[in-house]
């Protein structure tokens, strides 16, 4: 599989060069495939949100580089070159409302389209099937974004990333503060943007659900390093090692493992709810049939 991100020893200092110089990345050396949905997990202050400012260059590797689609990122990279770079990679942080500044929702979603060259009729072309794709009806466009809903003006953030057409979507806890409906809906907006426009996805998260239920790939960070990489039930299929790493199990396998320590033979840890149920429905199948 292609690669569309590539980390080559990458170190990040803080304060570098001063005695409060403290490492944030340590030495990482990473590949994210094109077109794949990658989680990065890791209790707080593991270097996740660092890791994935440098890859649209709002952070630069003290030391080492990052390739983004053949577009290198080092030490040295002047911000002249990053601008190319910047329009391939989107991101949308943590309560992505709060950036919203424009009269009208239209305005706020072609503010990055004509910062980066369009002209109006295009970049309200690219707004309007932005918001489109987010769930945002057109009537919603002369609206000022500060007399929506809080979902809607998340969905109004989203939108101004997406309008750039992206290759490449960092999600930073995306659905932080949202009920259960607009988590869900935001997730499934990531998934459909993944299946159909072949987008890849990097999703920082602390929602372990949202790992197992969205992510091919996962990422694990620990102290600014990796410390593991491999799929959700490659990741979690040892929950001591989930729980050193001070980490959260699945909702599922959290209770599956609770009847692991009761004695009930559940096997392989569950990771979904689906596969949850399968399990509860097979041991009570042979409990029926003990001959099976």
């Amino acid at each position: 599989m292609d690669k569309a991100i590539s980390f080559n020893q990458v170190t990040h200092t803080y304060q570098a060069n001063t005695p409060y110089a403290q490492n944030a990345l340590d030495n990482i050396s990473l590949e994210i495939p094109t077109n794949s949905f990658t989680a990065i997990i890791g209790h707080t202050g593991s270097g996740k949100s660092t890791l994935v400012q440098h890859i649209n260059a709002l952070l630069k590797p003290t030391q080492g580089s990052v390739t983004v689609y053949n577009r290198s990122i080092t030490p040295t990279t002047t911000n002249k070159n990053l601008k190319e770079l910047r329009r391939h990679v989107g991101m949308v942080f943590q309560f992505p409302e709060k950036q919203l500044f424009e009269e009208t929702v239209i305005k706020d979603i072609m503010f990055g389209p004509k910062n980066y060259g369009m002209v109006d009729a295009e970049a309200e072309q690219a707004a309007i099937e932005a918001m489109k794709l987010v769930g945002l009806d057109k009537s919603l466009s002369e609206k000022s974004p500060f007399d929506l809903s809080g979902g809607q003006m998340r969905r109004v953030a989203i939108a101004g990333v997406l309008a750039m057409k992206p290759e490449v979507l960092i999600l930073d806890e995306p659905t932080a503060g949202l009920d259960p409906r607009g988590h869900k809906e935001i997730m499934d907006l990531a998934s459909y943007l993944h299946d159909h426009d072949h987008i890849t996805i990097i999703l920082v998260t602390h929602q372990m659900d949202d790992v197992v239920n969205y992510a091919s790939e996962v990422v694990v960070m620990d102290k600014g390093k990796i410390v593991q990489t491999g799929t959700p039930a490659e990741v979690f299929a040892d929950p001591k090692w989930v729980y050193r790493m001070q980490l959260n199990l699945p909702t599922s396998a959290e209770f599956a493992q609770q009847l692991i320590d009761a004695g009930v033979p559940i096997g392989q840890l569950p990771l979904t709810i689906d596969q949850l149920a399968d399990r509860i429905t097979e041991l009570a199948r042979k409990g029926e049939n003990p001959d099976d």
